[in-house]
């Protein structure tokens, strides 16, 4: 069996960093292509289209999100030496995780998921959730997760 197409959903954590460099290297070995994708929530008591102020620039919350979650992502894949392989995109969308990550899984046909995880357990785990465990949960291809050591 091979994977073509590798999806890592990253949170710009070090569980991340290492799902992103084992899909690396997964892809190599089979000719693979790799997407990284970062996606958040904006909190349902936020409105986006409030105007925050940084500096002498003024922009909507949704907007200066997005380009938050562009510069991570950019210092993200610079950190993780990206820029040296081949077949390695990226994408910032906002949404509930799981549910796009699922989402770009059933439209774009991955074959792998590779993502982190933070190994919560007890109460932070009921609280916080996992995005990987719901993921795992419902993926319609193979999940491989990595804890960061």
């Amino acid at each position: 069996m091979t994977q073509k197409k590798i999806l890592v959903p990253v949170d710009y954590s070090p569980s991340s960093k290492r799902a992103l460099e084992w899909a690396l290297v997964l892809a190599e070995s089979m000719g693979a292509s790799v997407h990284v994708l970062h996606t958040w929530e904006v909190p349902p008591y936020l409105r986006p289209d409030l105007t925050v102020w940084s500096g002498e620039i003024s922009e909507t919350l949704a907007d200066h999100t997005r380009a938050e979650a562009e510069k991570g992502m950019r210092d993200f894949l610079a950190t993780a030496d990206v820029a040296t392989r081949a077949n390695v995109t990226s994408q910032v969308v906002p949404g509930a995780p799981y549910a796009t990550i699922l989402a770009l899984v059933e439209q774009e046909g991955f074959d792998l998921i590779a993502m982190g995880t933070h190994g919560r357990t007890g109460v932070a785990h009921l609280l916080l959730g996992s995005v990987a465990e719901k993921v795992v949960r419902h993926a319609p291809c193979p999940v491989l997760t990595i804890r960061a050591q």
